[in-house]
């Protein structure tokens, strides 16, 4: 054994002993490590430009047709063509969009006005990072309904309607999760077994702290990733990081802090745009091509919790932490404006649908309808968690 590999697996041995984002890992071996390394070189772009947050991410600007999204073996050599469009407030999306730089919103905003025009801010993954992925993966399947995995949502019934899109505004809390668990909130569409999704989460083994991110997710055929993590989502905004943190978050009691997260489908080319931000930025798309079931309309769409917590372990807090059983909605966890675009491509209130909470010991969802213009149509969701 060379030193190099000696090196390697020392390091290994270090982040299995001190890391607090992975626990109980069982080590990798030297061909899982050398794995890593091939898929960190696919991962990792050439940057035109490398910007340094204030939060410890390396975000690299890379050249919009280098971005992971074109190894897609069904994106290869395909050109996306693209023209000056401004951005919606009612979450209109069109495969027209500017690549030129704006005034960065919120939180995911860069610094410096965010990258180069003709690229796309990618968050650097590390050799730290794919590590402790792997060592998460050795005992938490990829597979959705999983043992430890606990809901709280407002889902469509089983009917024969189809959407073009669906979303709300959310609010934002950090629930304290330990290593190898995460709470998320969520809007996801699906049909058959290709799905979205799109909304914040406090991840360890995904994002290696316990912050409060943004993030996507899809399922398409063999691939599912998070984020950029696999090819087939394409970056359009040179100024919004998909998985920045959210700084400030809601303090039960005081003026909620909400952000809006809506995937809607172009009608004309059959792709689905993520809508983010406070000013309704639609900041990219999955194409109609990488997908089977959702290459045509949603007949699915799910709101609300979503948490993990390795099998044997205590569930942890979703939402404030709280039932949602509180006296005024500024103590809650909450969605509102709840709507979904119907198979017309008009935005409607949703309705027929139905509360889900798979342990109502834990967590808990309650549907308070329409409340004016200002909230809409509202649920309130959240629990404390606790042994299953």
């Amino acid at each position: 054994m060379d030193l190099h590999v000696v090196l390697v697996l020392l390091f290994i041995s270090s982040l299995l002993v001190c890391h607090n984002g992975v626990e109980g890992g069982t080590g990798l071996s030297e061909e899982e490590y050398l794995e890593l390394e091939k898929q960190i070189e696919l991962l990792n772009k050439p940057a035109v430009k490398t910007i340094h947050s204030d939060y410890g991410d390396i975000i690299d600007c890379v050249d919009f047709y280098k971005q992971p999204a074109f190894d897609h073996p069904l994106l290869k050599n395909h050109t996306f063509h693209y023209k000056m469009k401004p951005t919606s407030s009612t979450w209109k999306a069109r495969d027209e969009v500017a690549l030129n730089g704006t005034k960065p919103t919120g939180t995911a905003g860069l610094r410096g006005g965010g990258c180069p025009l003709g690229t796309v801010p990618i968050r650097r993954v590390t050799m730290e990072d794919l590590i402790r992925e792997k060592l998460a993966s050795k005992t938490i399947s990829s597979e959705e309904n999983r043992p430890g995995t606990h809901y709280a949502v407002i889902r469509t019934r089983v009917t024969r309607k189809k959407f073009n899109g669906a979303g709300a505004l959310i609010t934002l809390y950090r629930p304290h999760v330990n290593g190898g668990q995460y709470s998320a909130a969520r809007v996801k569409i699906q049909n058959g077994l290709d799905s979205i999704e799109s909304g914040w989460r406090v991840d360890p083994s995904l994002y290696g702290d316990g912050r409060t991110r943004g993030y996507i997710h899809f399922n398409a055929g063999q691939t599912h990733c998070f984020n950029t993590r696999c090819p087939g989502f394409v970056i359009v905004r040179p100024d919004i990081q998909l998985d920045a943190y959210f700084d400030p978050v809601s303090i039960p009691g005081i003026d909620p802090i909400t952000t809006p997260v809506y995937i809607i489908r172009d009608k004309p080319s059959g792709n689905w745009w993520v809508i983010l931000r406070e000013e309704n930025v639609a900041v990219g798309f999955w194409p109609k091509r990488i997908f089977t079931r959702l290459g045509d309309l949603a007949n699915y769409v799910e709101w609300g919790g979503e948490t993990f917590s390795p099998p044997g372990t205590v569930a942890p807090p979703m939402g404030t932490g709280f039932f949602p059983i509180r006296p005024f909605i500024s103590l809650n966890a909450y969605f509102k404006r709840v709507v979904v675009r119907n198979e017309y491509g008009q935005t409607v209130d949703v309705d027929n649908t139905e509360k889900f909470a798979d342990n109502n010991k834990l967590y808990g969802v309650a549907d308070k309808g329409d409340q004016g213009d200002y909230f809409g149509r509202v649920f309130l969701y959240g629990g404390p968690g606790g042994k299953t």
